[in-house]
């Protein structure tokens, strides 16, 4: 069985080992000292930032995340969305996404930015989908 929920401080570990996997499926190494430190303080990085973090829960096990921070006072940024692949939970990733929407319509939000290491991880036209643009530098949809 499934569920999202809201991330917690207990979770951390069990995040990072999870994006640790998924980073060196695609030859990088995690670094929390520089591009990862988000994932140090994932209360702080994200709910202290007017923030959000999801985790995909699947029998007891983190097996999906979906994190997004503010950018600006009119942007929210979706710095982390990831679904383990050899899962085939394609619908999960999407069920991510639209919780990142929902909360950022809710916070007021006019646009949602994607950074690109969590484009990465999302099969080609998902975004799309939801109505993102990819202009080269940014991958951006108004809400």
């Amino acid at each position: 069985m499934s569920q999202i929920r809201i991330a917690n401080k207990q979770d951390e570990p069990h995040i990072r080992a999870l994006l640790k996997d998924a980073l060196a499926g695609i030859s990088k190494e995690m670094d929390l000292n520089g591009s990862d430190v988000d994932l140090k303080n994932i209360e702080w990085s994200y709910f202290g930032h007017d923030g959000v973090f999801f985790v995909l829960e699947l029998d007891g096990t983190i097996a999906g995340v979906g994190g997004a921070a503010k950018l600006s006072d009119s942007a929210l940024e979706i710095k982390r969305l990831y679904v383990k692949p050899d899962l085939h939970l394609e619908s999960a990733l999407l069920d991510l996404l639209e919780r990142l929407l929902d909360f950022a319509r809710k916070m007021d939000y006019q646009s949602i930015e994607c950074a690109q290491i969590a484009a990465r991880f999302t099969p080609p036209g998902l975004l799309e989908v939801k109505g993102f643009k990819n202009d080269d530098t940014r991958i951006v949809v108004n809400i």
